[in-house]
C-alpha cells in the first residue's frame, strides 16, 4: 500500500464478501482518511502522534466461519500514526491461516 498499488495490495489478502471491498474502494477510503489530501497515502513507518496507535491479534476458539481471531491494525498514514483501522479475520483453513479483510474505519 505504501506504493499506493491498491490493487497488488488488495490481491494480497482474501476479503469478506458481504463487505464488498474492492481495490478501488480501499484507495478511496484512505485518500477521504482525515483532511482528505488525494496525496496522503498509508506507510509502513508512523511516527508516534496524538493517537494511541492499535496493533491487536485477539483469537478465540473456532468457530462455525472457521474463524480462529481477528487483527485490528491502525494504518501510519504520511508516516504519522493514525486512528484509521483496518480490521481482519483470521481464518483456519486446509492450506493454513488466511487473513480476510473485514473493514477499514476511524476507530
Amino acid at each position: 500500500m505504501e506504493l499506493e498499488d491498491y490493487s497488488a495490495a488488495f490481491a494480497y489478502t482474501s476479503h469478506i464478501p458481504e463487505m464488498k471491498w474492492t481495490a478501488d474502494l480501499v484507495r478511496e477510503v484512505i485518500k477521504s482518511y482525515d483532511e482528505a489530501d488525494p496525496k496522503q497515502r498509508v506507510t509502513l513507518a508512523g511516527q508516534p502522534s496524538d493517537v494511541h496507535q492499535r496493533k491487536d491479534v485477539t483469537r478465540w476458539p473456532i468457530n462455525q466461519y472457521g474463524e480462529i481471531g481477528q487483527i485490528w491494525y491502525d494504518l501510519n498514514i504520511n508516516g504519522l500514526a493514525s486512528d484509521l483501522t483496518a480490521t481482519f479475520r483470521v481464518v483456519r483453513s486446509a492450506e493454513g491461516l488466511i487473513i480476510k479483510l473485514n473493514d477499514i474505519h476511524v476507530m
